[in-house]
């Protein structure tokens, strides 16, 4: 079976990524969340015969109040890929990335990060340790403190605030907050209090707070939101110097920022549904994309 499925007559079409994968047996513990029983206890055939997918969803879907916010979805994110996610808005992007980070539970389906964590089994504490870090649309720094104290207090470790300002930073932390600092471009911004950076200048430094944690896999919502056209274009250099060194999913709606930073696969969602996966050019062009985004072509 190839990694694409062919529309049947009158359906889009929907491409999977990856390599197709086999059918298991029916798990007698998938209920999950609102329905009671407790997930897999193994990560998925999928994940042990491609050891790239760092992010495995399956068959998800969880309702609100008769609401079916996502509904059977199936999404693979691979090591060092920077997948963009779009859809019109109630498509069940937040939904995904509450998931994804425990603070919603499903209904039923399967979610591993790597293949030894269980993400349905797992509090959102663990899942941060695990290496997930989120960071929501409005940027959240400690807006009293400096840039520099910002990313010394997101240094990965059981630090309390307090034990944090007490100790002081050993060569290689020193360095590590050095260089993130250039990667954000807030190195001479190291001293300025965060309440007076732009909001451009906060969402990097927020960015760079999850940075401090060493993460395997960022998830971004909107990270441009509200930023002027040079922040923006900052914020695409950011991103192409993150690429590979960390797997990152981006939910955005500025169409020109995702044309600028997919290079590979972009999810379009509708209705808590995949609704087509592939390039760029791809989705810019297919008819149900167009049409779920109320007729008005991505371009």
């Amino acid at each position: 079976m190839s990694g694409r499925e062919n529309a049947k007559a009158g359906e889009s079409a929907i491409l999977r990524p990856g390599n197709a994968v086999e059918e298991e047996e029916p798990d007698p513990f998938l209920g999950l969340g609102s329905r009671g029983g407790r997930p897999k206890a193994r990560p998925p055939k999928v994940m042990r015969r491609h050891r790239r997918i760092l992010l495995f969803l399956e068959k998800i879907s969880v309702s609100f109040d008769g609401f079916k916010a996502v509904d059977n979805l199936t999404l693979y994110i691979k090591q060092g890929e920077l997948r963009c996610v779009i859809g019109p808005n109630g498509a069940g992007k937040t939904t995904i990335m509450d998931i994804i980070t425990g603070k919603t539970r499903p209904d039923s389906g399967s979610a591993w990060f790597t293949q030894d964590v269980n993400l349905l089994a797992s509090d959102e504490v663990a899942i941060v340790r695990a290496g997930i870090g989120r960071k929501f649309q409005k940027p959240s720094v400690f807006e009293a403190l400096t840039v520099f104290q910002n990313l010394e207090l997101a240094l990965a470790g059981p630090k309390g605030v307090w034990r944090t300002f007490r100790a002081r930073l050993g060569g290689r932390e020193r360095e590590f907050v050095e260089e993130i600092l250039e990667r954000i471009a807030l190195a001479d911004e190291r001293g300025r209090q965060a309440g007076s950076l732009s909001h451009g200048q906060k969402q990097w430094l927020e960015i760079g707070m999850l940075l401090m944690q060493r993460p395997k896999l960022l998830l971004l919502d909107e990270p441009v939101a509200g930023m002027t056209p040079a922040e923006i274009d900052r914020t695409i250099k950011l991103l192409r110097d993150l690429e590979g060194r960390h797997s990152i999913m981006v939910v955005e709606h500025d169409m020109e920022f995702i044309r600028a930073i997919a290079h590979e696969t972009v999810t379009v969602l509708h209705q808590g549904s995949v609704l087509a996966e592939g390039s760029m050019d791809f989705i810019q062009r297919h008819p149900a994309v167009i049409e779920a985004y109320l007729g008005e072509p991505l371009c």
